[in-house]
């Protein structure tokens, strides 16, 4: 099938935040053990070991963040992360398309005619997308329901 267009997350602020917090909780944390007096070099050295720990799940979390992305091919609509297809929609059975939240966290529901069940996309982060892939999706089904 052939893509007409890909969408990549943004993915900056997500990256900056996790940086963010990292120094934070490094530098409170040492400061912690030097109060008590119980800095040392091997207990510093531990934390530190339990902080990388923290340091490889934020890279594996930026690398799913990172490689997903958003396919809009002939008939229908891909959602893709780490290359592998997440959640396909073909345009024609395409009911509704709304936003909105689960778990706090936006997303877009795109409910499928075949199904009836609603397939949830990642709004954030491309927030800034959603708008051209909302009327890229009403261009090839007329009968689409879009809500805001």
């Amino acid at each position: 099938m052939k893509v007409i267009k890909s969408y990549y997350p943004r993915v900056k602020a997500i990256e900056l935040f996790m940086v963010l917090v990292y120094g934070i909780v490094v530098s409170f944390g040492t400061l912690l053990m030097w109060i008590k007096g119980d800095l040392s070099f091997e207990r510093w050295q531990t934390f530190m070991l339990i902080g990388f720990i923290y340091v490889s799940f934020c890279i594996f979390l930026s690398l799913c963040i990172r490689t997903q992305r958003i396919e809009l091919t002939e008939y229908r609509i891909e959602h893709k992360v780490l290359g592998l297809s997440r959640r396909s929609v073909a345009f024609s059975s395409v009911k509704k398309v709304m936003f909105g939240k689960v778990n706090g966290s936006p997303v877009v529901a795109i409910i499928n005619g075949n199904t009836r069940k609603p397939i949830f996309v990642p709004y954030i982060p491309f927030e800034n997308d959603w708008e051209e892939i909302t009327s890229f999706i009403k261009e090839r089904n007329q009968k689409v329901i879009i809500t805001i």
